[in-house]
């Protein structure tokens, strides 16, 4: 009887690991991880399925008319400051103006394309990577090679 149950404890467990279990099933696997011994290969997944049981208990405080968190009676009340409407529409005005300026960079830096790619870094100033011949050094090895089997081939 117990090693029917695990079986089917390991069973549904595979197949919600692998994303292939229906609500039912999901429930059914809950109800057997909380009740009864769970084998000891699946006692984390237990542990797992209680703290999302956990989880989902928790809920948002209540808000108020605001939209906020009503306030404990035991809070004192601070006198809140006056915004005067040209003050706020100044700030509008600077949080456009702050999120084009933000948009151009973004937009700049995606339109922009590498000249080349050294070490997997994008580089963009042609200068630059054509200053970059650390990299032609292996190239030399070649060329004496070359000179070497010439210099055979002319003196066969």
């Amino acid at each position: 009887m117990m090693d029917k149950r695990n079986r089917r404890i390991e069973s549904l467990a595979a197949r919600w690991m692998a994303a292939r279990t229906t609500d039912a099933e999901e429930q059914e696997l809950r109800h057997l991880l909380r009740s009864g011994e769970v084998p000891g290969s699946l006692r984390d997944l237990a542990v797992l399925f209680e703290g999302l049981g956990a989880l989902s208990g928790e809920r948002m405080p209540d808000t108020g008319a605001a939209g906020r968190p009503e306030a404990d009676s035991s809070c004192r009340k601070l006198p809140r400051a006056e915004v005067r409407p040209q003050h706020r529409l100044a700030a509008v005005w600077w949080g456009m103006a702050a999120a084009v300026v933000a948009g151009i960079f973004v937009l700049a830096g995606l339109v922009r394309e590498p000249y080349c790619y050294i070490d997997g870094q994008p580089v963009y100033d042609r200068e630059v990577a054509l200053q970059t011949t650390v990299y032609l050094d292996s190239f030399a090895a070649l060329d004496a090679t070359s000179q070497i089997v010439d210099e055979l081939m002319e003196n066969k």
